[in-house]
């Protein structure tokens, strides 16, 4: 089992990272360019981020390949890239927390059969995240090459993003429920099941889907909130939810279920440092260094 696998099945709650692409845009990334190409063009500045989050008490990063996905390269005609994007994503999160912490590959809902490919530029990662995920269709294909290609397979997490429903309350995109949600991740095999973003989906509502799937599911979950619905400013986004009221809610997602605790667009590694101070009291009283 590796190291991962078994920190997920510890009983320690772990601190994953905060948001890449709104520090990205924070660093001088304009909205409209590949965020991705800059492991190639700007690495500095992705490190950076890596560390500061490392710094703020995260033990598990994801890299910056989000959007490294075939469709959004050859839009930004950088398909050619795409092997180096992910090897050098990989690279920058490993050098910013070395063998103490964890990488996890990170891919994005719009991946195509041919993306499968990602898992053999990630080796040296501990595990590979789809995320924001409205239903199975990518995850399928993930964990069927990941069983028959000639590395060895890799821990495969699925995150999956809500939406408010007058009637059902939350659904994906495509109308599936938590449950159905963690029902699916099972049939396939994933090594846990998350939650991420979602439109209008706020801290306490993590924390209910979250609940759902507990109630569905045996797998290590996890949960990366939004800071609250952005609202346009000038010069950017802003994002309401401080990193004490994050903090705030991260007991009620631990006793819901999570193993796994981080943040998603908008959080900083000012939310995770606060989030840290809840994770830690709560790995202290249970006898966790």
């Amino acid at each position: 089992m590796s190291r991962l696998l078994e920190a997920l099945h510890s009983g320690r709650i772990l601190l994953m990272d905060g948001a890449m692409g709104t520090e990205l845009q924070r660093a001088g990334m304009p909205e409209a360019a590949c965020y991705e190409e800059w492991n190639l063009t700007h690495p500095e500045k992705v490190l950076a981020i890596h560390k500061a989050y490392v710094d703020a008490g995260a033990e598990v990063l994801l890299t910056n390949t989000f959007q490294a996905h075939t469709g959004n390269l050859e839009r930004h005609n950088l398909g050619r890239h795409q092997e180096s994007i992910w090897r050098r994503g990989t690279e920058l999160a490993r050098s910013a927390t070395g063998q103490a912490c964890f990488v996890i590959a990170d891919l994005g809902p719009l991946a195509q059969r041919c993306d499968v490919a990602v898992l053999q530029w990630v080796s040296e990662a501990d595990g590979i995240l789809l995320e924001t995920l409205s239903d199975d269709r990518v995850m399928y294909g993930f964990v069927m090459f990941n069983q028959i290609h000639d590395k060895p397979p890799l821990p495969i997490f699925g995150s999956f993003t809500f939406l408010w429903h007058p009637s059902a309350k939350f659904r994906t995109h495509e109308g599936l429920s938590p449950a159905i949600c963690a029902a699916k991740a099972e049939e396939h095999g994933l090594t846990a099941l998350g939650v991420n973003c979602g439109r209008e989906i706020g801290l306490t509502d993590i924390v209910e889907i979250v609940q759902q799937y507990r109630a569905a599911t045996d797998l290590p979950l996890f949960a990366r909130p939004n800071a609250g619905t952005p609202t346009k400013v000038d010069g950017g986004w802003h994002y309401p939810v401080t990193p004490e009221q994050m903090a705030a809610a991260v007991s009620a997602m631990i006793e819901a279920g999570a193993t796994m605790i981080g943040g998603c667009c908008g959080t900083t590694p000012a939310h995770i440092a606060a989030m840290k101070k809840v994770v830690d009291e709560w790995n202290a009283k249970r006898g966790f260094v």
